[in-house]
């Protein structure tokens, strides 16, 4: 069997990988093979493709039997389970034929890049957040990075991580950046004048997307202007400190929660909402960032004025007064400033819509980025 492509991913089926997913499903349909470490639920399993699939941790290494309880016995059974997982998926790959390898993130899969360069399969690492921001930083995986300068080539979503690759040795032929791309109506969505104004907030409630700024902006806004509404739509480890917030506040009947939901429920809410907030920041913990936040390109691609932060690849998405609103990060007060200007003003909302949706429409198209994608890895 000759596959051209294989796609190699932390995860197969989680609901925040809308990239992975797409990549999975429509990079190369039925020409694609996935080599995933989980399909299991809660965090995976949400979505599945269409293709042969090796799931690493669904793999049964066995003919091994060693007292696990010193240290020699554990590290030999670590050493010997992992080159029966390699050999595994080496046979994966040469029993598909496999012709270029797309690693997801810089660091889950530097282990592929190994394989790969042992089966001479050319292969692509993809950055997108975490493994450009936090993982950058450690000198251990900097001095794996660098070994990247002997792969085909890199991909990443934005200019500042292409540059941070750059300072840390990568020549700047090999690393391709081509955002991410997006879905859009065909015809901007239009909306009607209401007094209720509905803003909308999607992303997983950890350090970096600053869920209780964003909550504090909106209820700074709120103040002033009390007809507004907060859809927020996801969940994670600070979501208790989001439902302790919305009740010392008594924010109960301005902001709805509604958990994790998949991508067409978001995009149903999307044509319903008239502004998209994200405030996003350095995680002042981990060092955590966004690489580029497909959730404000669908909001774009949707007709909505985006107010946000200017944080990693956002300003490269979002033109300032054009497109939307962009605040540094942690200042809540001009964030509520900037609801209630859109809030109050019907046309201005209207105008930063429809030039979203033709800026997403240009630039960040699912057809552009699926088009230098396979031209990169020459596949088109």
């Amino acid at each position: 069997m000759n596959t051209p492509l294989a796609i190699c991913a932390p995860n197969l089926g989680a609901v925040s990988e809308t990239f992975i997913q797409r990549h999975m499903k429509d990079l190369l349909p039925n020409k694609v093979v996935i080599v995933a470490n989980s399909n299991k639920k809660p965090y995976c399993g949400h979505w599945t493709v269409d293709a042969p699939s090796l799931v690493i941790n669904n793999i049964e290494v066995t003919g091994l039997k060693l007292g696990l309880k010193n240290y020699l016995g554990r590290k030999l059974f670590k050493q010997s389970n992992q080159e029966s997982i390699n050999l595994a998926i080496e046979n994966f790959l040469k029993h598909h034929q496999v012709k270029v390898i797309l690693g997801e993130y810089l660091n889950y899969a530097f282990s592929y890049f190994e394989i790969a360069q042992k089966l001479k399969i050319p292969y692509f690492a993809h950055a997108h957040g975490a493994d450009v921001s936090i993982y950058l930083r450690q000198e251990k995986w900097r001095k794996k990075y660098k070994q990247y300068q002997q792969a085909t080539g890199i991909i990443t979503m934005n200019q500042i991580s292409r540059k941070r690759l750059i300072d840390l040795g990568i020549e700047e032929h090999k690393i391709h950046v081509i955002p991410y791309g997006v879905d859009t109506p065909n015809e901007p969505i239009k909306r009607q004048k209401n007094e209720l104004i509905r803003c909308l907030a999607v992303g997983r409630m950890v350090g970096k997307k600053a869920p209780i700024l964003l909550l504090e902006s909106f209820r700074r806004a709120t103040k002033n202007y009390p007809n507004l509404q907060l859809d927020y739509v996801g969940t994670g480890d600070l979501l208790p400190a989001v439902k302790q917030f919305i009740h010392a506040f008594q924010l109960e009947d301005k902001v709805i929660l509604h958990g994790k939901q998949p991508n067409e429920f978001v995009l149903q809410l999307m044509k319903k909402a008239d502004i998209f907030l994200q405030h996003s920041i350095v995680d002042p913990d981990s060092g955590d960032e966004e690489g580029l936040p497909v959730a404000i390109l669908e909001a774009m691609g949707y007709c909505l004025p985006v107010i946000s932060t200017r944080h990693a690849g956002i300003p490269e998405s979002v033109l300032e007064g054009e497109t939307g609103l962009l605040v540094d990060e942690g200042n809540v007060e001009e964030m509520a400033q900037n609801i209630l200007e859109l809030a109050q003003d019907f046309d201005l909302r209207q105008q930063m819509g429809l030039a979203g949706w033709q800026r997403v429409k240009e630039c960040f198209s699912w057809e552009k980025e699926r088009k230098q994608l396979l031209e990169v890895m020459q596949l088109a």
